[in-house]
């Protein structure tokens, strides 16, 4: 590389500047105050029912930051609710203004909730006072009282004062200056650029010549002989043996610790209320009849009251009453007990096929215990009356809160374990195409993305992408139509009754990981068609879905079951991706590594390996991209061919996305009209490959523009609450909060939308892999964009400021797009973007970076490569370990 060493110093300045940077910038973080000490098993008080007649008051001094929103603990008891509200009003103390109000239905009340108010203007350091109250109600919820620490403020009931306070929940906007993080992530960043220093720019020495005569140096000639034909082989036995060096270090830092836990199914609930260890109930004995097809332990739920001395002992048995074979026999000691938490009693061996088998759980306590502290926690009086408890020789009107134990995890040891060779055998094909072969790289490309792909299927599972369910039910009312098989309403899909009965969550759960292991070559048992549940149909087109509709008409042709056929549809849409970005890549003049870490990233594998459209808007844009780059910079004149392709992938992309990307027509301008045959059939061209997308637009979301460009502030909302929104009238009357926005928008985000622009958190932004991973790739696809000093320049200046107003236009509707639609009034910056909506436009954007300055001596595509590939192992360990936190 070309002047390394100023470089290199730059490079260095710019890591201080980033750490100083990122020291100095406040950080704002939202901190709740008023649950200090509190959890489920020290929630023992709680207020009296809410009646018409009841006015709850609470008077809260609020501290100086700004108190964006506080809220109250309330619990149904145990009822069900078919009416009535309950009305929290929020006051100023001093001038009885009113602040904020919020109005709950009780019919939205499942069990236990926080309930409160939002305040529009922080009230910082004013004296409030709270106001709760019901409306049609005769017997509504209560609100918890904190009986473990003294909070700030003052609890009233109709006038009265309570003893302790109302638990309460005031959420603060605060700001923060990290330096671990900052400091960490620069001492990376100079140790990569060091390594990168040391190895780039060296010039190959010859080998010393030997004297001659000397044995010695006669052998090491022939080792040096031997040396190249080896060494890729040794660089794949060292890429093989890494592989297997960090998913042993995953399986046995994670894997094995989820393997030993069981999966636990709350089998009787309860309400907190305590049974009190005593002398009279030192000897329990509880009746469970199980309900389970397998059982492998029960668990009973403990309480530990403030003061606790863990001494003495619990003996526990357990019993099937059909057979009198003793399961379980513990002693188990005080100490390993845990507040609010089952104690677990495991079997020795595990039961299978004993649905309705009734199991007898006995109970002794050591004297030690009595009076202890130590509780069980029961359920309500006059629950499951067909398994009783009984204190001594009397039975008793509540019964113990218990779980069953279903089954141990041992399947994801074959599960990863297949995972892992599958995971050897990809790393030696790709060793083997990149090092050995030295295959082009779009073939690399090919290999690598497929099967980084099915490796993606199984840790992101189906529902774990964002919006995933939405596109199920799309794709699946869209299989239908190419099955003959008619719509049947808004919310409603015909499905088949094998598809409605396996449910998969959106967050990470091993249940998820046990239903692909048990249905992975099922075949469909009932494939009678059922009305089920759907997301509300948007008439979104089948073009967007059509690799994923394909593949789920092909699996139920096949009769596969469900889980092979959202695999393979999920597979299918990223086998249309590799495609469109093959085809680029092939035609691409340059860059072809650039688009080889894009289309890699973490973030895009996981929104191109599932349901989402993206795979379609993203491959499209690619491949229109490269399209654009190839007939503007090699030499071969335009075909008819080409304008049919651009114009038809115009077409595509405008239809995703409410069209955010239609300025990417304009890259056809990049094409100079010696290859079109002058400039009036270059204008035509142009004009019409522009017409195109437009009309598109025009016909696919006049409803959505002409929507922003007609609300008003008294219409404006997010999304489809009621919380009001930013209006395009509002900013016309006030253009300096529009400015102010855009700043805080900028000054806020960007690391957010680097971050998820490479992939550093992913699934619903819930799974966190080590910033380690989105920082390599960023640096990889900066390095990508040099070249060398031996390759054409090709980029003109004016192309370059072409192409970034056209990357900025995107990113300007991006944003205002979210800022009218998705980002409430109150907030002072953009909310809703995500850095994935930046990947389609990234390629375009790297021809800014080419220059003449900073240039490679030689290519490194192929170091490149292999660390893009290395990037992508260090991904799935990071994600193997988020999604099996326990």
């Amino acid at each position: 590389m070309v002047n390394r060493k100023k470089w290199a110093i730059g490079y260095a300045v710019l890591c201080m500047l980033y750490f100083a940077v990122s020291v100095i910038i406040p950080h704002e973080k939202l901190e709740p105050r008023g649950l200090e000490g509190i959890g489920k098993p020290s929630l023992r008080l709680k207020t009296e029912a809410l009646t018409e007649q009841t006015e709850w008051r609470f008077d809260y001094p609020a501290d100086e930051q700004a108190l964006g929103q506080i809220s109250f603990y309330f619990t149904d008891n145990n009822q069900i609710f078919d009416g009535g509200r309950v009305r929290i009003q929020a006051y100023d103390k001093e001038s009885q203004s009113l602040l904020a109000e919020e109005v709950y239905e009780l019919t939205d009340l499942k069990t236990e909730a926080f309930w409160g108010v939002s305040f529009e203007e922080a009230p910082k350091g004013r004296e409030l006072t709270l106001v709760i109250t019901g409306e049609d109600v005769e017997k509504g919820p209560s609100v918890w009282l904190n009986t473990e620490t003294e909070t700030k403020g003052a609890s009233f009931e109709n006038g009265q004062a309570l003893e302790r306070n109302l638990i309460y929940n005031a959420v603060y906007k605060t700001k923060v200056h990290y330096i671990k993080n900052p400091l960490l992530t620069t001492l990376m960043l100079l140790l990569l650029g060091g390594m990168l220093y040391l190895v780039s720019g060296r010039k190959q020495e010859a080998p010393p010549k030997d004297k001659p005569g000397k044995r010695a140096g006669a052998l090491r000639l022939k080792l040096l002989a031997l040396y190249p034909k080896y060494r890729l082989w040794i660089g794949m036995g060292f890429l093989l043996f890494l592989v297997a060096l960090l998913f042993f270090y995953v399986y046995d830092g994670q894997i094995r610790k989820a393997m030993n836990s069981t999966h636990r199914v709350v089998v009787m609930r309860d309400n907190n209320k305590l049974l009190p260890v005593t002398e009279e109930t030192k000897e329990l004995v509880q009746y469970y009849t199980t309900e389970e097809e397998t059982l492998v332990g029960l668990g009973v739920r403990m309480d530990l009251a403030e003061g606790f001395v863990p001494e003495g002992t619990v003996f526990a048995q357990v019993r099937d009453t059909s057979s009198e074979e003793l399961l379980c026999e513990a002693q188990i000691p005080a100490s390993s007990l845990l507040d609010g938490q089952y104690m677990g009693l495991i079997f020795d061996r595990s039961q299978s096929g004993i649905k309705g088998h009734t199991y007898e759980v006995s109970l002794k306590f050591s004297e030690e215990l009595w009076g202890s502290g130590l509780s069980l926690i029961v359920t309500p009086e006059g629950y499951y009356p067909e398994n009783p408890l009984y204190i001594g020789e009397e039975e008793s009107e509540n019964r113990l809160s218990m779980n069953a134990h279903t089954y141990f995890n041992l399947f994801l040891k074959k599960y990863f374990f297949v995972m892992f060779l599958f995971f050897e055998a990809m790393s030696a094909g790709f060793y083997y195409l990149a090092f050995l072969r030295r295959c082009r790289i779009e073939k690399v490309f090919l290999f690598t993305i497929l099967c980084l792909g099915v490796i993606y299927n199984f840790i992101l599972v189906p529902y774990m992408t964002p919006d995933e369910k939405y596109h199920i039910d799309m794709s699946y009312r869209h299989s239908n139509t190419l099955l003959g098989i008619s719509q049947i309403g808004e919310n409603k899909c015909l499905k088949r009754a094998d598809d409605t009965e396996l449910d998969f969550t959106s967050e990470p759960s091993l249940t998820n990981y046990k239903n692909i292991y048990d249905g992975l070559f099922t075949m469909v048992q009932d494939d009678r068609l059922v009305e089920a549940e759907a997301t509300a149909n948007t008439e979104a087109p089948m073009i967007l879905y059509l690799p994923a509709v394909l593949g789920m008409t092909l699996a139920r042709l096949l009769h596969l079951g469900t889980v092979p056929m959202l695999l393979l549809a999920r597979w299918c849409s990223l086998l249309f991706f590799a495609c469109m970005v093959y085809l680029g890549m092939k035609k691409l003049p340059f860059g072809k590594m650039t688009l080889f870490l894009l289309a890699i990233l973490p973030m895009n594998l996981q929104q191109c390996t599932s349901f989402s459209y993206d795979a379609v808007i993203t491959g499209t844009i690619l491949l229109y991209t490269c399209w654009c780059i190839a007939l503007a910079y090699n030499d071969e004149p335009v075909k008819p061919k080409d304008i049919l392709i651009l114009g038809i992938l115009g077409i595509i992309f405008i239809y995703g996305k409410s069209g955010i990307y239609l300025p990417m027509c304009l890259l056809a301008f990049l094409i100079p009209a010696w290859k079109l045959g002058g400039n009036r059939v270059r204008g035509i061209c142009l004009a019409g490959l522009c017409t195109l997308p437009v009309l598109s637009f025009l016909n696919k979301n006049t409803v959505a523009v002409n929507y922003i460009a007609t609300t008003t502030e008294a219409t404006a909302t997010v999304g489809s609450s009621t919380t009001a929104g930013y209006t395009i009238g509002y900013f016309l009357s006030q253009p300096l909060e529009l400015v102010r926005i855009l700043a805080n928008t900028i000054s806020d985000k960007t690391a957010f939308y680097l971050e998820s622009l490479a992939g550093q958190k992913m699934g619903w932004v819930e799974i966190e892999i080590s910033e380690v991973v989105p920082m390599l790739f960023l640096l990889l696809l900066i390095l990508s964009v040099l070249k060398t000093r031996e390759e054409p320049f090709y980029v003109k200046t004016w192309h370059k400021w072409w192409v970034s107003l056209i990357c900025l236009m995107c990113t300007g509707i991006i944003l205002a797009g979210m800022l009218l639609t998705w980002t409430p009034r109150d907030h002072i910056s953009i909310e809703g973007v995500q850095g994935r909506y930046f990947i389609p436009f990234m390629l375009a954007l790297s021809l800014t970076g080419r220059n003449s300055r900073l240039m490679y001596e030689k290519s490194i595509d192929r170091g490149l490569m292999y660390a893009g590939f290395i990037g992508q192992l260090l991904a799935v360990m990071y994600l193997i370990k988020a999604v099996l936190i326990l």
